[in-house]
């Protein structure tokens, strides 16, 4: 039985959709089987980030009950990895259902390794329906007070409806002397610092090329901190899956 991640924050912009991607395919790399779900509803961008750009039925089309979730899902060119994309355009937003994203989710751990669920941002109810699909979820921010502090809301939230919180995310650290240092983030966090993306060139050319960087720059510092971010959740998500049973 495959595992259920979601990925979250308490602000938009920190990086979650490129979190979602590069540990997607980071996870395919080490041989699991993985599927990343678009479930920003009404700021889709992980097929863009991936380079997704012909998919005809989306998680859209399944929460407006026009067809099946399998339907849904496409092959990448990446190893091992699979999409499940959202629409861009109004008309399918406001058909769509939300309340029915995790009913529609959960029962892809069956035919997955992992399930990475790339939420909304903040504890609208959009984001909540999102985040509460997956069993686990794993916190992004930037090294900025005001960014940690609203993430740390959102894992308090979530810890207390149930889902198990991994850790956090540092994302873009460095490109500031004001940055809040990674043990101070995780003293205020309160949950344990899974890994540092500094803020790398390659990284921002990678989104705008629509290839991951662990794709397209393998060897770039960004890169290698988002596998080493995989390493830690295949190792994290295993103990808390034994805990649990």
């Amino acid at each position: 039985m495959g595992r259920l991640i979601s990925i979250a924050s308490g602000k938009g912009g920190t990086g979650k959709t490129t979190t979602t991607a590069n540990l997607s395919i980071a996870l395919g790399k080490m041989g699991y089987k993985v599927c990343a779900v678009d479930a920003d509803l009404t700021m889709a961008n992980l097929s863009l980030v991936m380079g997704i750009d012909d998919a005809y039925t989306t998680i859209h089309d399944v929460l407006a009950g026009r067809t099946d979730i399998n339907n849904a899902i496409y092959a990448t060119t990446y190893e091992n990895v699979h999409i499940i994309p959202a629409s861009i355009d109004w008309e399918h937003v406001i058909r769509a259902d939300p309340r029915k994203l995790p009913e529609t989710i959960k029962p892809l751990k069956k035919s997955f390794d992992f399930v990475i669920i790339d939420s909304p941002a903040g504890l609208q109810m959009d984001a909540m329906n999102a985040m509460m699909s997956g069993e686990e979820v794993l916190l992004v921010t930037n090294p900025e007070i005001s960014c940690i502090t609203d993430t740390m809301k959102v894992g308090m939230v979530l810890k207390k409806a149930g889902l198990v919180v991994l850790g956090f995310v540092l994302n873009r650290y460095g490109r500031s002397d004001n940055d809040i240092p990674p043990d101070v983030a995780e003293e205020v966090m309160e949950i344990p610092l899974l890994a540092v993306i500094p803020e790398d060139p390659p990284v921002r050319e990678a989104t705008l090329e629509g290839i991951p960087v662990v794709e397209y720059r393998p060897n770039s510092a960004g890169a290698r901190a988002f596998m080493e971010l995989a390493e830690r959740i295949t190792r994290i998500a295993g103990l808390k899956a034994k805990v649990m049973v």
